[in-house]
């Protein structure tokens, strides 16, 4: 069973409410044999939009990096999502071969679909990823594949990545 972290909440009420007056914490990292995975430090993300482009006219990722794209809509209805948030979180497997994902609101990629629906995430780092649609502090949904579990993306170095339509109901329980 796949398993949900979404730990960019956390870490990014705590990164907001620093207070320097305070003193500081020693809290041990993780050791490198924990089970936890390893990351090296990631970019600050920039937030990127689509305004409204061709998606077939969507530019080769620069050396090493990938770029994603798709379009996302409500499938009760076919309306596309318009100016809805579109995030990737990092997908690792556990020793158990349980695929677990962090979503970080501070680092993980995100943009914002056009008015049609469509999304790009130009000139990503390679990496397995999970789909989030919608906003984490409200209304979203983890994109399932067809068997009804966590659909994770592979974005490989050096490739564009279309996911096609993806068609996801951001409002149902």
């Amino acid at each position: 069973m796949r398993k949900i972290l979404l730990t960019g909440l956390i870490l990014g009420a705590l990164a907001g409410c620093s207070d320097s007056s305070l003193p500081a914490t020693t809290n041990p990292l993780p050791t490198v044999n924990s089970s936890l995975p390893t990351v090296g430090t990631l970019p600050t993300p920039t937030l990127m939009t689509v305004e409204d482009h061709d998606l077939s006219q969507i530019k080769d990722p620069e050396s090493g990096r990938t770029t994603v794209f798709g379009n996302v809509s409500n499938p009760t209805n076919n309306q596309p999502y318009s100016q809805v948030p579109v995030q990737l979180a990092e997908a690792f497997d556990n020793d158990q071969g349980e695929t677990n994902f962090v979503l970080n609101t501070a680092q993980s990629p995100i943009t914002i679909a056009d008015d049609q629906g469509d999304f790009v995430f130009e000139n990503i780092p390679p990496h397995r990823y999970v789909v989030v649609v919608g906003d984490v502090f409200g209304n979203y949904k983890v994109l399932l594949g067809p068997d009804q579990i966590t659909m994770v993306i592979d974005a490989k170095s050096d490739q564009k990545l279309d996911l096609g339509e993806l068609k996801v109901d951001i409002f149902a329980p």
